[in-house]
């Protein structure tokens, strides 16, 4: 639901070493003065602050031999806004870079309590967005997950938990990356062999990331991807419910919303799966 009060916003990418494949988000109202400079306390030193649009990246080691994702993220925004029609200006955020495990989870624990457990974390304070991660073989797609999520939020008041993590998944690989070839898109397959059918209605009943498994994700990353390159009542039932977030009109659950648009969107996102596949 839309925010009315300072808020501490947070999306928390794999969990590890326990559950490296889920990620979640929690929405946590706090009303604590000076929130602001109890996330910037206690800085490293950075070896590199440089712009990168709306991201200014602060971080702990040299990214001479990172030029690949750092391209990548440049064209990140211009994405964003390319496909969903969304604004990539508002508050400015902060990417931090951590040089390893260890000096992450000192790094967020100075700031969040009990959050160091999370491979990259997006968080959103009264005047700024942050985004943390920490360098490994696969914080390209940490980086693009939570700066996703931080451009979302810069765009809009709010978004349902499947639908917010549904576009991080959609963003989080390289431009060059088919859907054919997306590791959600094999297993989605044998769920579909093994008579899995979409459910709108059971991914909005997430009210948490406690309730978020890895299949909910997978799936929300499939409801995303027929939404935005599905059949034309598709694209226009997401489009038109953003815009309606976007101008403060609660659009309702979108399983409601699409319903008269789309009566049949689960045996049409199976289809659209199906054709991927192929």
């Amino acid at each position: 639901m839309p925010n009315h009060s300072p808020h501490l916003l947070t999306s928390g990418r794999r969990l590890w070493p326990v559950v490296d494949s889920i990620r979640f988000i929690a929405l946590v109202s706090i009303f604590l003065a000076g929130l602001s400079e109890q996330v910037q306390a206690v800085e490293p030193k950075w070896a590199i602050v440089q712009r990168h649009g709306p991201f200014l990246v602060h971080s702990e080691f040299p990214l001479d031999r990172y030029r690949h994702v750092l391209d990548s993220l440049d064209t990140l925004p211009a994405r964003f806004h390319k496909t969903l029609d969304l604004p990539v200006t508002g508050q400015p955020i902060h990417v931090h870079l951590l040089s390893s495990r260890r000096r992450y989870r000192a790094h967020v624990r100075e700031r969040i309590p009990d959050r160091g457990r999370r491979r990259a974390l997006y968080l959103k304070a009264p005047d700024r967005g942050y985004v943390f991660a920490y360098r490994h073989n696969d914080w390209s797609r940490d980086l693009h997950h939570e700066c996703t999520h931080a451009m979302i939020h810069n765009a809009l008041p709010y978004l349902p938990l499947w639908l917010d993590e549904g576009l991080a998944e959609y963003f989080e690989g390289p431009p060059s990356e088919s859907a054919r070839s997306h590791p959600h898109l094999v297993r989605l397959r044998w769920s579909i062999q093994l008579g899995w059918t979409p459910s709108l209605e059971r991914l909005e009943s997430r009210r948490g990331f406690q309730s978020m498994a890895t299949r909910d994700y997978r799936e929300s990353w499939a409801w995303v991807h027929f939404l935005l390159h599905g059949p034309p009542a598709a694209q226009r039932a997401l489009a038109d419910y953003l815009v309606a977030i976007r101008q403060n009109r609660p659009p309702g659950l979108f399983s409601r919303w699409i319903k008269p648009r789309l009566p049949a969107a689960a045996d049409a996102l199976k289809m659209h799966l199906s054709d991927l596949s192929r």
